[in-house]
């Protein structure tokens, strides 16, 4: 399974597993404030603070087999242009398959995150069918909300995480 997931291609996207190389991208992407407008601990200030959620992504892939994918455009190798794909998350006791997706400013309204969401719902229909796939996403996320009801997920309920109320998007 984990070969099926670890390196991906679209028409216009590599899509890879995170690495130990990847600290300077990571932190890039995650200590952007307009990157970071939604998330719940805001943006990174520091790289210990990179490292510390990469080496959780590293552990993510040698568990699960799966995890987070850095997104390099095909027409430009070397260039991380963002982050999406799933990880097993616990969510309110039960273990589930977080959808996430973030991107730099400058490829918004690219079509991106539905390109990389696609293949991962893909690939969790056909190797983790028995997990529930979700998205947790700020209500005034709206860009983000429509990527998940392109991708045919419908809100399933409202949860609450470090004091913040999201949603909670589904399959169907």
């Amino acid at each position: 399974m984990k070969q099926d997931f670890e390196r991906k291609t679209t028409e216009r996207l590599l899509l890879r597993a995170v690495r130990e190389i990847d600290l300077e991208a990571v932190f890039a992407l995650h200590s952007d404030p307009a990157t970071n407008q939604f998330s719940r601990r805001g943006y990174m200030q520091t790289r210990e603070d990179a490292r510390r959620i990469l080496g959780v992504w590293l552990e993510d892939w040698a568990r699960d087999g799966v995890g987070y994918w850095l997104v390099e455009r095909l027409d430009a190798p070397g260039v991380v242009v963002g982050l999406g794909g799933l990880r097993h998350k616990e969510l309110e006791g039960q273990r589930v398959l977080n959808l996430a997706y973030r991107f730099t400013p400058e490829t918004w309204g690219s079509g991106y995150a539905t390109e990389v969401s696609r293949v991962a719902l893909a690939l969790a229909a056909r190797h983790l069918p028995h997990v529930p796939l979700v998205a947790i996403i700020h209500p005034n996320n709206v860009a983000s909300i429509r990527v998940a009801e392109r991708l045919g997920m419908r809100l399933g309920r409202h949860v609450t995480e470090d004091g913040i109320q999201n949603r909670v998007y589904v399959i169907g």
